[in-house]
């Protein structure tokens, strides 16, 4: 019986598989799906029971009070120049990017757009949750002076005032914490991305340490409440929870079947195209609005273009039939 190469390969690096982020030839995320919605259920409540207690002048929104007045009158200038570097770790613009470039890796690696299509649409999340800010409205925590004109009780949910980022969608709003919600969703997806190739303690400290960092930083110079934190933290492993019960390796792609195996042009089409998304969040409404509608478009295009490139290749390959001939 002849053994084919990669049978051959398979065996070879079988005794190396727990070293190995993934299966080497058929990519999927690391780690084990949720077995139970429970946890699921509790984050979401959780985060609910915490937007409640916001919206009247409850013993949360004192305690932020509390807590801001208390760093504003203990404040260290050197504490405060390390909280500002700390605050990078949930900061999109950096940790997303990282992401993306592992996700990349992971799809010139085998050869896959699944990686990139985790990616994209787990960050997409991202966007419903800024969309869920501006509803909220929550007042920034670094208009102390502004806050106590429009609602002297404190800052509560659905106090809106054009100059701190009430109502405006453009504006910035504080509940939740966005840089909570990406500490928990992007380095968890990291994790999922190469967890594989790290030691335990070293996934451990991915998970841990940028949320506590963050939650404490933000708090520490005023970017946020106490409570915008928990909440975004609640949100974030609620999505990083959903993105694990996916079956990224083994999901049907449907028409995005016609990319595998992606070859380094699709992969680089592909990386072109999330960049442009990942850039919409940061512009102004009409403008990102117009730029979602471009991005959309140019790809379906693409997509177009490649199953009618797909099928031409099948009609060529089609065999043309003899015609009957009398023997």
């Amino acid at each position: 019986m002849t053994v084919s190469d990669d049978a051959v390969v398979k065996q070879l690096i079988t005794p190396l598989r727990r070293y190995i982020p993934v299966n080497w030839f058929d990519w999927e995320p690391f780690g084990k799906r949720p077995k139970s919605w429970w946890p699921d259920l509790v984050l979401i409540l959780a985060f609910i029971a915490i937007a409640a207690l916001l919206t009247f002048p409850s013993p949360l929104v004192h305690m932020d009070w509390e807590i801001r007045e208390w760093v504003w009158r203990h404040k260290v200038e050197w504490v405060r120049d390390v909280s500002r570097l700390a605050t990078e770790l949930g900061q999109a613009r950096t940790v997303a990017t990282i992401t993306l470039a592992l996700a990349v890796w992971s799809a010139l690696r085998f050869r896959s757009i699944r990686p990139l299509l985790m990616y994209v649409l787990s960050f997409i999340t991202l966007v419903v949750i800024l969309v869920v800010k501006h509803i909220l409205g929550r007042p920034l925590s670094q208009h102390l002076w502004q806050l106590h004109e429009v609602s002297p009780d404190g800052a509560m949910l659905f106090t809106y005032f054009e100059q701190g980022g009430g109502g405006n969608i453009e504006g910035a709003t504080a509940f939740p914490s966005g840089h909570a919600v990406n500490t928990a969703l992007l380095f968890g997806l990291i994790v999922m991305l190469v967890g594989g190739l790290l030691p335990v303690w070293a996934r451990w400290t991915l998970l841990l340490a940028p949320p506590v960092l963050v939650f404490a930083s933000q708090v520490y110079i005023g970017q946020h409440w106490f409570w915008d934190e928990p909440a975004g933290l609640l949100l974030g492993l609620f999505i990083i929870r959903s993105a694990k019960r996916v079956p990224w390796a083994t999901i049907p792609l449907g028409p995005l079947e016609v990319f595998e195996p992606a070859t380094r042009k699709t992969i680089l089409i592909a990386t072109l195209l999330i960049l442009g998304v990942m850039v919409t969040p940061a512009m102004p409404l009409v403008p990102a609005l117009a730029s979602a509608v471009l991005l959309a478009g140019l790809s379906l295009l693409w997509l177009w273009l490649k199953l009618r490139e797909a099928k031409r290749s099948e009609t060529a390959q089609v065999p043309s039939q003899p015609s009957d001939s009398s023997q």
